[in-house]
């Protein structure tokens, strides 16, 4: 992902511009509330996840997971990569290599966290496993990509002159918000203020995990890990037995579209580092 030549015209000088309020705060507010609509709308009211549909899913995998979970934050990122207020490396996407180590390391901390430490909804069968696994990546791709690729980055480069401290302390509360409305409008029931405590949670850990290593694809696994646990109970078991090809094909897609964004990205972008003046 890391070895064609970019476009000279598309070579980004992190901070070259400053960006205004409207291209960091209000544009992607507006991207977000379109998300938190389709959510409640094609997965919320019709309950999908707690009673299967794969019709509905395919939609919502296209609709929320794919179009306005991948393809229209890339387009509102690809803006403020040419006014220089993000770059690669702050939306998490790093080089193959990079990528690979930080990919395998926490899929293994999180196979020792689900065999090791007895959490509710962490032992399934090996078949279920997979299977819920994969039903989550519509979901959990989109929020990695619209909380954290996109509004927390574009938060942080909004207050980046208040310090590191204020930016990431601005960054995971606002991401984790919009994380727990979201999964809330999700799998919403009786017990609302728990799933938004729960949420929130799964958040803030998530949150930090991404700024501290910057990598689309680990926040992705663990998400969808820390998901998967969480709402074990409440996934429809049509899904998991047997193995559903339509969550495999709707989670193997966006995962797919994922890389896709990130090849474009590495071939036609890439950032330099200009001495301080």
């Amino acid at each position: 992902m890391d070895t064609s030549k970019p476009d000279p015209a598309n070579v980004i000088q992190p901070g070259s511009r400053q960006s205004s309020p409207v291209s960091l705060v209000l544009i992607p507010l507006v991207i977000v509330l379109i998300w938190l609509l389709e959510n409640f709308l094609l997965a919320g009211t019709t309950h999908l996840f707690q009673h299967a549909n794969p019709l509905v899913l395919v939609l919502y995998t296209v609709l929320a997971g794919i179009l306005v979970g991948i393809v229209v934050p890339v387009v509102r990122i690809r803006a403020t990569f040419l006014s220089g207020a993000v770059n690669m490396f702050q939306i998490g996407f790093r080089s193959a290599r990079r990528t690979i180590i930080a990919v395998g390391f926490t899929a293994i901390t999180c196979v020792i966290v689900s065999l090791f430490t007895g959490l509710p909804g962490s032992g399934p069968e090996t078949t279920e496993s997979v299977a819920l696994f994969f039903l989550m990546l519509p979901v959990t791709v989109a929020a990695v990509m619209i909380c954290w690729g996109l509004v927390g980055t574009h938060i942080q480069a909004y207050v980046r002159r208040e310090g590191i401290t204020v930016s990431v302390i601005a960054g995971v509360i606002v991401t984790s918000v919009i994380f727990a409305l979201a999964l809330s409008a999700l799998f919403a029931g009786p017990d609302l203020k728990t799933f938004i405590s729960a949420f929130f949670g799964v958040g803030c850990i998530s949150a930090l995990f991404f700024f501290a290593v910057r990598d689309i694809y680990a926040t992705v696994i663990v998400v969808t890990f820390c998901l998967s646990t969480a709402l074990s109970s409440l996934i429809d078991p049509a899904y998991l037995v047997p193995l559903s090809p339509v969550g495999i094909s709707c989670g193997s897609a966006v995962v797919l579209s994922l890389v896709a964004v990130h090849w474009y990205f590495a071939r036609h972008y890439t950032t330099i580092l200009l001495p301080q003046q």
